[in-house]
């Protein structure tokens, strides 16, 4: 169809030529013409531990949304400037995140146009964690996956969902709010799967040989939802499905190109929908979740300009004018797992923070990110703050005596909270206000710029036969 829309506008435009009479394009005319822009956000739980994250984010002239699969923002801004946290607190979208509905209904007025729906409903949850949840919830030994929406719920099967999914949908419209409030456009619950083949879905995710995953589930939705009834939030009564302005999914690989090749699949199964076609209403492509299975800086550096660059990337609006928003999912750590091919080795983890944790600058992947975000030859607006440029260093201050002598680190467990070698405090996968790797993070973590100076988690040979003396014989192998 992109093809066929390209010679059709060359035409056009040859014909226009042919003929002298033809006045030229006005400036009014040629801005009709360009593809809508890219809005670029965040996807995170860390601005809760880290206010100045949120405060680089909103301060980058980059970042148009952020969300933390809730629909409320909970975060203390009360440090915040007050430019910041009227510019968070407008550009935060809400998630209802499953059938539990919201404790109020605020949010309507925050000011995001946006309100998302399930999270991850074709991915049974809760979360599996390894040996500690063996035997629940159908996890096994060695099985690791995020909890999902439809973890208690009826969601896994798309049909019992469309009809969660219509006394949602019927009760946010009938919710009264303030005259002009914002929001009044809902996402679609936001897929994990591709969008085919389409699997049955039917059985019960819970019994332990049951599929935990379900390709094709909006497919499956949909089809439903067009059969139901529903009222959408500025009071127009439609069916289910087309009350819904924008399908959200997300995106996890070892490479940038699998994610464009999902979201190219995603565009043709739903073409119809993003063209407004067939009775449709018109709709838009969310990527809400992305990262890159690593915590190598240069290979997030490379995955992001891969993904976002104006060649072949998000930034050729006129190969991806379908995708209206991405946000990057951005994480301290988390567990590896299975991506296509690849296989984690034992114990591995993955760092996808934009940010650094102590200081809420910009990790190098994120100041890629945010660079392709400014503008797609990847320069930075006028006027904003280069996120390359290094912080202005404050001015020096008069030489310190020399510290007293730290007392080497107690045996900690990994994620502990300890002391840093240079000073302050650090837990598990952080860094330090000096920039080593924090005593008690996980022996996998390569998040900062320094390696470990002290590792607390390491119990040294001396202390070894120590406890093996205090133990006794009895406990010795």
């Amino acid at each position: 169809m992109r093809k066929t829309l390209h010679w059709l506008s060359i035409a056009v435009a040859t014909a226009d030529l042919k003929d002298p009479s033809s006045p030229l394009p006005t400036p009014a005319a040629a801005l009709k013409l360009k593809k809508p822009p890219l809005h670029c956000g965040v996807g995170t739980n860390t601005f809760t531990d880290c206010p100045q994250c949120l405060e680089s984010a909103m301060n980058s002239g980059a970042i148009d949304f952020w969300w933390n699969w809730d629909y409320v923002p909970k975060v203390d801004m009360s440090h915040l400037p007050t430019e910041v946290i009227s510019k968070a607190r407008k550009s935060f979208t809400p998630m209802i995140w499953g059938t539990k509905l919201p404790k109020n209904f605020s949010f309507f007025s925050l000011g995001s146009e946006y309100l998302m729906g399930f999270n991850e409903p074709d991915q049974y949850g809760p979360a599996c964690a390894g040996e500690l949840t063996r035997g629940s919830f159908g996890c096994g030994e060695e099985e690791y996956r995020p909890a999902t929406s439809a973890g208690f719920a009826a969601l896994f099967d798309p049909a019992k969902a469309a009809k969660e999914w219509q006394k949602l949908v019927n009760l946010l419209a009938e919710v009264p709010r303030e005259p002009g409030a914002p929001l009044t456009r809902l996402a679609a619950p936001s897929m994990a799967q591709n969008a085919e083949p389409v699997d049955d879905c039917t059985h019960d995710p819970a019994l332990p040989e049951a599929r935990k995953y379900c390709r094709g589930w909006l497919q499956s939705f949909k089809a439903i939802a067009l059969t139901l009834s529903c009222k959408t939030l500025s009071g127009r009564q439609t069916n289910c499905w087309d009350v819904i302005d924008a399908l959200p999914i997300h995106g996890y690989a070892r490479s940038a190109e699998e994610i464009k090749q999902k979201l190219q699949q995603y565009h043709r199964v739903f073409q119809e929908d993003f063209e407004g076609t067939q009775g449709r209403s018109m709709k838009k492509l969310w990527l809400t979740e992305v990262t890159m299975g690593s915590n190598e800086a240069s290979e997030l550096v490379s995955f992001v300009d891969g993904l976002m660059n104006a060649h072949d990337g998000l930034q050729n609006r006129e190969l991806f004018s379908y995708v209206e928003r991405i946000s990057w999912f951005s994480e301290w750590s988390m567990g590896a797992f299975k991506l296509s091919s690849y296989v984690p080795h034992m114990d591995e983890a993955w760092s996808s923070s934009l940010f650094e944790p102590t200081t809420g600058h910009f990790t190098p992947h994120g100041q890629s990110f945010i660079r392709h975000c400014h503008r797609p030859d990847g320069l930075v607006h006028p006027g904003a703050a280069d996120p390359l440029k290094p912080p202005p260093h404050p001015p020096a201050a008069a030489p310190l005596a020399p510290p007293p002598t730290q007392p080497r680190q107690a045996v900690c467990s990994v994620g502990a909270m300890v002391s840093c070698p240079g000073g302050g405090s650090c837990q598990g996968n952080q860094c330090c206000p000096d920039g080593s790797t924090c005593p008690s993070a996980d022996a996998s973590f390569k998040g900062c710029g320094d390696v470990k100076s002290e590792d607390c988690t390491k119990v040294s040979e001396e202390m070894h036969l120590l406890l093996l003396s205090a133990l006794g014989p009895w406990t010795r192998e």
